[in-house]
């Protein structure tokens, strides 16, 4: 007897393993079909936010791409007007600059020609210039004196006379 109860004890425990395992072979089956189930429902959901993201763009997209058309024509636009601005400015400098460049010349080898020749001690076209004037002024007196002088001496040939 003793034995059969070690027998039946032993055979109660096997059963008891075996609904345990039972149990645990169920809860695992039940956990891999529900993690199964949660990556399709995950997979799904991504799917539908792909979905959705794509039509969002088709829809935004054609309105942000006209939106950023009519950005870039007033960019060019503005940036035609400042380059229009900038080339007029820079075509009216540089014609006053080519316009009398002869007379810019003239005046700066003048002035360096002058120079030059004051520090030589030579004469220079403004001191010919100077000269000219006095003698044209010295002349000019001379004939007024000589004038004087004939009126002087009709005067004394009348006054001799009388």
């Amino acid at each position: 007897m003793g034995h059969k109860k070690n027998n039946s004890e032993a055979v109660a425990a096997e059963e008891q393993q075996n609904s345990q395992r039972a149990k645990k072979s169920k809860i695992q089956a039940t956990s891999s079909t529900k993690t199964s189930l949660d990556f399709r429902k995950y997979t799904k959901q991504i799917w539908l936010a792909g979905l959705g993201a794509f039509s969002r763009v088709e829809e935004e997209g054609n309105k942000l791409f006209e939106s950023l058309v009519k950005v870039g024509e007033e960019l060019e636009h503005s940036t035609e007007q400042i380059i229009e601005q900038h080339f007029s400015h820079a075509e009216q400098r540089s014609e006053s600059l080519v316009s009398h460049p002869k007379s810019r010349v003239d005046k700066l080898l003048e002035h360096s020609l002058q120079h030059a020749l004051a520090r030589l001690g030579l004469v220079t076209v403004q001191d010919l210039h100077r000269i000219e004037s006095l003698i044209i002024e010295l002349h000019q007196k001379v004939d007024s004196l000589a004038e004087e002088n004939q009126e002087l001496k009709k005067e004394l040939k009348k006054n001799q006379l009388s």
